[in-house]
């Protein structure tokens, strides 16, 4: 599958997307898992709280559509999917 990055977790993570088969993480939970493993802690601190729980404002699309509106962390991933990771901006 095709994972996207953008704003903050681009920075955290060096490039605009990778490539990870869906063996590997056939859930958003799992995907999560594996990305901090690849990209370590710069990462981690965007996408997890201090007690390991997905941070409220992190958006995360499967194709599109946001995670929430899914099956959450437990949303089903597929070879041929686009997974995107988005944290909030804010501006003024």
């Amino acid at each position: 599958m095709r994972v996207r990055f953008f704003f903050f977790m681009k920075t955290a993570t060096g490039v605009d997307e990778v490539e990870i088969p869906a063996d590997l993480a056939p859930d958003i939970e799992t995907l999560v898992e594996v990305l901090v493993s690849r990209f370590g802690l710069p990462l981690k601190n965007e996408l997890l709280t201090g007690s390991g729980e997905l941070r409220r404002d992190i958006n995360i699309l499967v194709n599109g559509r946001n995670i929430e509106f899914i099956s959450g962390v437990k949303t089903k991933l597929n070879d041929g999917d686009t997974v995107s990771f988005l944290s909030a901006v804010a501006g003024g």
